[in-house]
């Protein structure tokens, strides 16, 4: 069976031992991240299980970001052999990795900036399923149109796994419903 993205990374922390894994989430909490992804909240990472840990880090920075970050960290923490043996082990799993599928929100993203009007009850609906921050929130109310404030909700949902775009499909659905129907016709 082949190794997932998840599987190389949970094998690479589990590599680490409980203080060099603590070292770990403490340097994730506090590296400087790229530019549209957002920090992995403290209060999540505090007393996270590495499989805990590596599910944060395909939710917020994707399979595309998320690695190559784990490999930075471990090498700032010094942990020089667990970076080197994940780059060797990323490079197999990217190898054989099938073509990743395009959620719903990802495929619809232009229409869905363009045409969602009610970004209040979006958020309300994203705020009740704990899937943004106050933070989050407060950033994207401060766009001043309804486009504007979709586009920002984009730049926070880049990092979301599958699962968690589907919420926001979800979401869409019950508080737009014609639009995503209309979305949906072939």
């Amino acid at each position: 069976m082949e190794m997932t993205m998840r599987d190389v990374l949970l094998i690479a922390l589990e590599d680490l031992g409980k203080k060099s894994f603590r070292k770990f989430c403490n340097k994730l909490m506090d590296c400087k991240i790229e530019k549209g992804f957002s920090k992995i909240p403290r209060c999540k990472l505090e007393n996270a299980e590495p499989d805990d840990v590596v599910d944060l880090i395909q939710s917020y920075y994707m399979d595309s970001y998320g690695p190559m970050l784990t490999v930075d960290v471990l090498n700032a923490i010094n942990e020089k052999k667990v970076a080197l043996d994940l780059e060797k082990n990323l490079e197999k799993a990217s190898s054989s990795a099938p073509i990743p599928h395009v959620s719903f929100v990802d495929k619809h993203r232009e229409e869905l900036i363009q045409r969602c009007t009610m970004v209040d009850s979006i958020l309300d609906g994203l705020v009740s399923e704990n899937m943004l921050l106050a933070e989050e929130i407060d950033t994207i109310l401060a766009e001043k149109t309804c486009q504007q404030q979709m586009r920002k909700l984009f730049v926070f949902i880049r990092g979301w796994s599958e699962s968690n775009k589907q919420v926001l499909y979800d979401v869409l659905k019950k508080k737009n419903p014609h639009l995503i129907e209309d979305l949906e016709q072939p």
